[in-house]
């Protein structure tokens, strides 16, 4: 099975037609290559070239902006100290979140101020920041046309989802080189659904994407020129179901990889509601995903702590240890 591919400027000239496809799509696959998508190709190129850079500045450089310095779960994590679905993950990573001051907050403090606050940026490599954000902008603005042809393609208002993801909107990035396969990693990182609203993700030569579709796992190759999209936990709760967040996984291979995964968030103090869809749409839905162990939770900063407490305990235990057994859903 090979993803579907759908180009943006048919968006611009037959809308129609593309809104029937995207339709189509999200609801049978939920994965889609996009192309055109307005993303400056030597601006994505020079963001992985400084990625490159970082990951292969020496170990102690890197720990300079570890995460266990950010309450807010911002930079470094090195091999092995992230964990999806209880296991360890072997890849290295930055995470880059909406860069704001750090607000002040106590215990009694709503959720959502601990997690807004600056990022941790290397100072060996200065331009990252500044290359960064001018690419973040254009992926944000991409990501936005997206979000707004869903609404439209569900006969939504085109606006509807726009108004989740709100004028202080949570966004996250991962900037991911996964090393050469070794015998004591099981996983570049397993199976999961991403958080947020849609997720795009960039990736060079290197194949190991995969995605669950059709009860197999089906391989996502890097194509020339393209964006991987797939949908957020957030849209398949909005939609109640309708649109499906697709379980997805990365292999090690034998060579190093790297990819860029760039989360279209939403504003951190909203709860998702359910969209009101059309009859036909509501007989299609087959309903929210419900795993005990793993809830889909309204809250936005409550599924964004869930989320983060799983995956970094280590920084959780510094920071945030109140909250740790209030999201275990062991």
């Amino acid at each position: 099975m090979n993803l579907p591919v759908l180009d943006l400027k048919i968006y611009e000239k037959d809308k129609s037609a593309f809104l029937k496809n995207l339709r189509e799509v999200t609801s049978n696959v939920g994965f889609f290559y996009l192309i055109n998508h307005g993303i400056d190709k030597n601006l994505n190129e020079k963001l992985f070239k400084l990625s490159k850079d970082f990951f292969n500045l020496p170990r102690s450089s890197k720990e300079l902006i570890s995460m266990v310095h950010s309450p807010q779960f911002r930079g470094y994590t090195s091999e092995g100290f992230e964990y999806t679905a209880g296991e360890k993950d072997y890849r290295e990573q930055i995470d880059i979140g909406t860069e704001r001051k750090a607000l002040k907050w106590d215990l009694n403090s709503p959720l959502w101020q601990r997690l807004e606050g600056p990022n941790l940026w290397p100072d060996e490599i200065p331009e990252l920041k500044e290359i960064f954000l001018a690419w973040h902008e254009q992926t944000r603005n991409a990501c936005l046309k997206i979000l707004q042809a869903f609404a439209e393609a569900l006969d939504l208002p085109s606006d509807a989802f726009g108004k989740l993801y709100g004028e202080n909107s949570y966004e996250h990035c991962k900037i991911i080189h996964y090393p050469k396969s070794s015998k004591d990693a099981s996983q570049g990182v397993g199976p999961h659904k991403d958080g947020g609203l849609i997720t795009f993700v960039f990736q060079e030569e290197q194949n190991g994407l995969e995605a669950f579709i059709d009860d197999q796992w089906i391989s996502v190759p890097p194509l020339e020129g393209s964006v991987v999209v797939n949908i957020g936990e957030f849209l398949e709760l909005a939609t109640n179901g309708y649109l499906k967040a697709t379980i997805h996984r990365v292999n090690l291979s034998p060579k190093e990889r790297f990819s860029i995964a760039y989360f279209l968030g939403v504003q951190l103090d909203k709860d998702i509601p359910i969209f009101p869809l059309n009859p036909e749409l509501v007989q299609e839905s087959k309903g929210v995903d419900t795993d005990p162990k793993n809830p889909l939770l309204r809250n936005v900063a409550s599924n964004y702590f869930k989320r983060m407490i799983r995956s970094h305990p280590d920084v959780a235990r510094i920071y945030h240890s109140d909250l740790i057994e209030k999201f275990s859903f062991a």
